[in-house]
């Protein structure tokens, strides 16, 4: 246990204090990202009881049985971590009581089967009321100006930095398994790909035609990472290099090589 615990503290030091999107599942609970395509994600609600319901989701967030799969979880304070015991209800797991003194790290250690390396997801627990009255862990109102919410620029320049940008965290993403990250770009980035056309002048058709070209490939990288399975998305990825290079030359230099303001 002291080992454990040892391990536990060393995982919430090493969390970013970065902004988070927040992605809720299908009984409105917070969805962590796993890289496991058995179990690519993992849905957490706080009910009433202050019991944390854990629910096993498929690539499609759906809810998946919880036969082989095993679960450690700890939670509270760092100087007062605690292993919570956990019992199966259905297709779900339910701990004890979370600990007092949230704010906290939360830490779920996955075994897909009797012999298998544990798995690790975070989520930062925040149950005090945000600005939308959500609890904080579950306030997706974060999400406002990401993902498909983007503000699409008025200028070509504009939506031309914004998708040099979103490349540059699409090809991250996958190199690193930013399994969150890839969600929210492959979101983004075809409504920004979808503006361009309209900004073309006389190219609108070829840039129309690129664009729903980009736009496909850009589906199968969501697909590949929803599945946990970057792997396959290799030929996505070099064909959205492809189109980028045609379309970039429908504009002057400037326009297509636009990055964001610092």
């Amino acid at each position: 246990m002291k080992n454990q615990l040892i391990t536990v503290l060393a995982l919430i030091a090493s969390m970013a204090a970065a902004h988070e999107a927040v992605t809720l599942g299908p009984d409105g609970g917070r969805v962590l990202y796993v890289d496991s395509p058995v179990t690519p994600n993992v849905e957490v609600l706080v009910n009433p009881e202050g019991r944390a319901e854990i629910a096993l989701l498929d690539k499609d967030r759906r809810p998946i049985s919880n036969g082989e799969q095993t679960l450690t979880v700890t939670a509270g304070p760092r100087t007062a971590l605690k292993k919570l015991a956990l019992e199966k209800q259905g297709a779900k797991f339910l701990t004890d009581k979370m600990p007092d003194g949230a704010p906290y790290v939360m830490v779920i250690q996955i075994k897909e089967t009797a012999g298998a390396k544990p798995i690790t997801v975070r989520l930062n627990y925040d149950p005090a009321p945000a600005e939308s009255g959500r609890p904080k862990y579950l306030d997706n109102s974060v999400n406002a100006h990401s993902g498909e919410n983007i503000e699409v620029p008025a200028t070509a320049a504009g939506i031309w930095a914004e998708i040099n940008q979103h490349q540059s965290e699409l090809t991250e993403g996958v190199a690193e398994k930013k399994y969150e990250a890839l969600d929210e770009v492959t979101r983004a980035y075809p409504k920004l790909a979808r503006a361009l056309p309209a900004q073309s002048g006389d190219s609108q058709a070829a840039a129309q035609t690129l664009v729903d070209r980009l736009v496909k490939q850009l589906a199968d990288v969501r697909e590949a990472s929803a599945a946990r399975k970057l792997d396959t998305a290799a030929p996505a990825l070099e064909g959205i290099g492809t189109v980028l290079k045609k379309l970039k030359a429908l504009y002057p230099d400037e326009v297509a090589n636009a990055t964001l303001k610092k």
